[in-house]
């Protein structure tokens, strides 16, 4: 059970500081005892939660890829006709917006060696979710259009890097654009 303190539950707030102290400071300075002080909690506090730097890191990476996971299912369900290309095209726009939204966690998530993507069409059990769910998702909708199971395959991995570029460079500071990604991501998508 998460102890809750006056300010709110000081598990999620160590994970949400301990990302803005990677991002303003680097991984390598992170450390629990700033973080306290960042919580204004006693220095003993965030071990209640994490025993050392490594869960602290590896809960990060859970909690960043459960939203994540949450925004494209989210995406998903309420399309309209989730069964269709819409569903899939919500689905990597809302990828896009998630990481313009937490640049931050773009940059954490995908500098973590725990981190394993499956490009294969089966599904491994310990690998990262949101890309499962949308290759599960995708799939479903590519196969009722009638696609080969190698253009479904390719696709699959096609639209992906799409999306996973597109999020790479919208998460990047120093970006110089005369547009705002909401109003492309639709033309770019569907090309």
């Amino acid at each position: 059970m998460d102890k809750k303190y006056h300010h709110g539950d000081l598990k999620i707030q160590l994970i949400k500081s301990g990302l803005q102290m990677i991002q303003e400071d680097g991984i390598n300075r992170l450390s629990l005892r700033r973080l306290a002080q960042m919580c204004n909690v006693s220095e003993a506090a965030p071990y209640s939660h994490f025993k050392n730097k490594e869960e602290l890191l590896v809960a990060i990476q859970e909690y960043v890829t459960e939203q994540l996971s949450k925004c494209l299912k989210d995406a998903y369900e309420n399309t309209e006709h989730s069964n269709s290309p819409i569903a899939i095209l919500n689905m990597g726009k809302a990828y896009v917006q998630f990481f313009i939204k937490y640049p931050e966690y773009y940059s954490f998530l995908f500098t973590q060696p725990h981190l394993k993507i499956d490009l294969c069409m089966g599904n491994e059990s310990n690998a990262f979710e949101p890309f499962q769910y949308y290759k599960e998702k995708t799939y479903l909708v590519y196969r009722s259009e009638g696609f080969s199971e190698e253009r479904i395959k390719y696709g699959i991995i096609a639209m992906w890097a799409k999306v996973h570029g597109l999020a790479s460079i919208a998460s990047m500071q120093g970006i110089k654009k005369d547009f705002e990604w909401e109003e492309v991501l639709d033309k770019i998508l569907v090309e």
